[in-house]
Order: structure tokens, then C-alpha cells, then sequence
């Protein structure tokens, strides 16, 4: 075929949307216009997403085109969260809610969504030929729409996978039964094997996909920019992002309540402040502990403002998922934390491929979920010693329009 000229991108996060989902495929989409390319972007009218963010609506190329479709989805004007968080809740209608959402709504609750969506790029197709269409999850009902789309139409098809998706651990948060199981494998198998090309963003994700397609390719998430550091004063501990009930770290807040009781000088100097939506599990945990003095919870703020914070901040938190077969996840956050040259302690699980970026570009400490000894010693050495040592180094490479670069020249390429 010809070179491109006209990519439809259908993805569930954009803006006004807010959260990290969203600035993956709103920085590449820019990248692609700029360089001449038609970007059509297929996303929800009204989608149900845990934050909105209006300052990233003015980043937006005014070459792109953007067709809001409108589509069906459970509890779509509610704010609960019916896949996350909501095993929180013990009642019997909170537990039949899970049920149905596990094995009713497969692959995951935007399924009647991607139907609308198919159609939409379907349509849109008759009318302007579409040369690559590119879905990206999760959720990852969207990459179905690539399934119906590649059936009708010998359009070349990149599914992107930010995260995970048979054993994604919102899906194992979830009371799946065996055959909602073998029907994500499924589908994930026809995914793979039908795309064109299949894209990841984590080297251990890359390889469980190696079994059913060879057409892989890994590009990771990445940083906009250097953050500016406008003092030269330093305080407190910064979390970004949403905490989720699968991200708490127990023996963190352990630590933090033993310290502060066995040593004044970190109780004096040591405060984290939490950007963000924070399960209920963490605030009981942190309120049974008696640690509220030290925990600040500030709500979501813009990226605009967590650009101005986090290069402020004497040291960064970085929670992974405590839930086994959560390795293959580099999160997001983690080179937005990368820009702020500000030491990292992340807390995750082990093996992972976060733990190596650690190592490799001297960001900070890595420490398990259960390894309380090195969380305790690291927080005891940053608050009360001397400057900490730690500045992320040789990170250009994660510099976006790099990662946007490369992701050109891999549909420009492979045409």
C-alpha cells in the first residue's frame, strides 16, 4: 500500500478527560498531525471517567478531527466505580454488581460502546478511506472494534496496549467464573493474531504476547518535558494520580507510624501529600493508624499544577499493584515522576519491569510491598539526612515526541 495519510485512532480517554490514560495518545496523535498526517479520533460523548482536566483540551492539534460517538454504558451516569474499587463494599447488591460486571460485560463494561464505535469507524470509512486504524486499551473492548473493522475492510490495524489484559488486575479484582476467563482468552488470542501489528509498553508484556504473534513492537509511555523546579526549596512527599485499593501499601503506612513514634526529627520533618482519588480501604487504613497528621489527601488537580509540584517535592511515591502477575505494568506515572528529577521510592511488586529503571537511570529506591525494613529505611535516611542523592539520569529517551518518532516510523515502515 501507499504511505498513510489518514490514521482513525479510537481510544476512551481523551480530553476533557484527565488522568494518565488520556496523555499517551493525546501527545502522539499531535506528533502525527504535525507531521501531515490526518488524524481522525474516534472517543466517547459521554464517557464515564473518574476525573476531567479542561487544560489538556487546549493541547489539542486543530488538525485533528474528533467524532464524538455516542454508545450505551452500564451505570453511565453514575460515579461509582463498578471494576475498581467497588469490592470495597460488603452488601449483597455491591457483590451481584461485581458478578454482573465480571461475566455479563466481557471484555470489560464499554463493550455497547465499541458496537457504537465500529459502526462510527465504519461509516467514516466509506466516506474518507482510512489507511491505519489504531485502538488503544484499556478498556480493552475497544480493541474488539479493530476485530469488526479488519473484518469488513483490509485496513492495516495496530492494537496498542497500555496495560495488560487477561490477568489485568482489575479483571482479577473481579468474581469471574471460568467461562467469562476463557472467554477473555479468546478474545485476546483473535486480537493478537489478527492485528497487523501489536504495540506494548512493557518488555515482560511483550514476551507473554510473543506466543501468539511475532508482529510486536515495545513503546513505553514517556515524559512531555523536563519539569522547571521554580525553588530551590524542598518538602514533603508527593503521590500523583489515583490510589486504588489494590495499590495500598500497608507496611508504608506502618512505617511512617512507627517512625514518627521513634523518631522526632522525622516527625517533625516527614508530611506526603496525595493528589488524587484515594479508595476508602487507605483512609481507613491510615485513620486506624493514627496518621493523619502526616498524610494529606488535596483532591485531583490539572497537570498543569502536578507539573508545578512535583519537581518541588523532597521525594516522590510511586505504588505499583500489590497482586501477583502485576510485573508486567510500567505505570505512567513513573517517568512523569522521571521529569521531575526528584528521588523516587516505588513500592511495588518483584520481579517487575519498573524495578530495572530504577537501577538504570538512578531514580530512587525500589522495594517490594512487604519489604518494610528497606520502605523504613529509606524514609528514615530521606527526611532526616543530608540532600538524597538520587537524580534521574540519561532519560531522554523517554522524552514523548522521541517515543512519538519512533511510533511514526513504525506505521510509515510497516505500510
Amino acid at each position: 500500500m501507499d504511505k498513510p495519510k489518514h490514521i482513525a485512532l479510537v481510544v476512551y480517554y481523551w480530553p476533557p478527560s484527565g488522568g494518565s490514560g488520556v496523555q499517551r495518545w493525546l501527545f502522539f496523535a499531535n506528533h502525527f498531525a504535525k507531521n501531515g498526517l490526518k488524524i481522525t479520533v474516534f472517543t466517547p460523548a459521554n464517557p464515564r471517567v473518574a476525573e476531567t482536566d479542561n487544560t489538556l483540551v487546549t493541547k489539542i492539534n486543530n488538525n485533528i478531527d474528533v467524532i464524538y460517538v455516542d454508545g450505551w454504558e452500564p451505570l453511565q451516569k453514575s460515579k461509582k466505580a463498578i471494576g475498581e474499587n467497588v469490592g470495597q463494599e460488603k452488601s449483597l447488591k455491591s457483590n451481584l454488581m461485581r458478578y454482573v460486571r465480571a461475566n455479563f460485560f466481557i471484555p470489560d463494561a464499554r463493550v455497547f460502546w465499541a458496537k457504537a464505535a465500529s459502526k462510527a469507524v465504519l461509516k467514516s470509512h466509506t466516506k474518507t478511506p482510512i489507511d491505519v486504524l489504531i485502538t488503544s486499551g484499556p478498556p480493552h473492548s475497544l480493541h474488539l472494534v479493530g476485530l469488526r473493522v479488519k473484518k469488513e475492510h483490509a485496513i492495516r490495524w495496530i492494537a496498542d496496549f497500555r496495560d495488560p489484559w487477561v490477568g489485568f488486575f482489575q479483571n482479577e479484582s473481579l468474581p469471574m467464573a471460568k467461562g467469562a476467563k476463557y472467554k477473555h482468552e479468546q478474545l485476546q488470542e483473535q486480537v493478537l493474531k489478527t492485528a497487523d501489528r501489536v504495540v506494548v509498553t512493557a518488555p515482560s508484556l511483550a514476551k507473554e504476547f510473543e506466543q501468539h504473534t511475532k508482529a510486536i513492537s515495545i513503546l513505553t509511555n514517556g515524559f512531555e518535558r523536563l519539569l522547571a523546579k521554580f525553588t530551590d526549596q524542598k518538602e514533603a512527599m508527593v503521590y500523583a494520580g489515583s490510589l486504588k485499593a489494590q495499590q495500598n501499601p500497608k507496611l508504608f503506612w506502618a512505617a511512617i507510624s512507627e517512625l514518627t513514634q521513634e523518631n522526632n526529627d522525622f516527625a517533625s520533618q516527614f508530611s506526603l501529600e496525595i493528589y488524587g482519588k484515594v479508595a476508602e480501604s487507605v483512609k481507613q487504613e491510615i485513620n486506624r493508624l493514627g496518621i493523619k497528621k502526616w498524610v494529606k489527601f488535596l483532591g485531583y488537580q490539572s497537570k498543569v499544577e502536578l507539573d508545578k509540584r512535583l519537581p518541588q517535592a523532597k521525594a516522590l511515591l510511586l505504588l505499583g499493584i500489590d497482586m501477583p502477575k502485576t510485573h508486567n505494568i510500567i505505570h505512567g506515572k513513573l517517568f512523569e515522576y522521571m521529569a521531575a528529577k526528584r528521588p523516587v521510592l516505588g513500592i511495588g511488586p518483584k520481579p517487575s519491569d519498573m524495578e530495572p529503571l530504577f537501577d538504570s537511570h538512578q531514580m530512587g529506591v525500589y522495594a517490594s510491598f512487604n519489604d518494610k525494613k528497606r520502605i523504613k529505611s529509606t524514609l528514615l535516611h530521606w527526611f532526616t539526612g543530608t540532600e538524597i542523592p538520587f537524580q534521574s539520569k540519561e532519560i531522554e529517551q523517554y522524552q514523548r515526541d522521541k517515543i512519538a518518532e519512533k511510533y511514526l516510523t513504525l506505521i510509515l515502515e510497516n505500510a
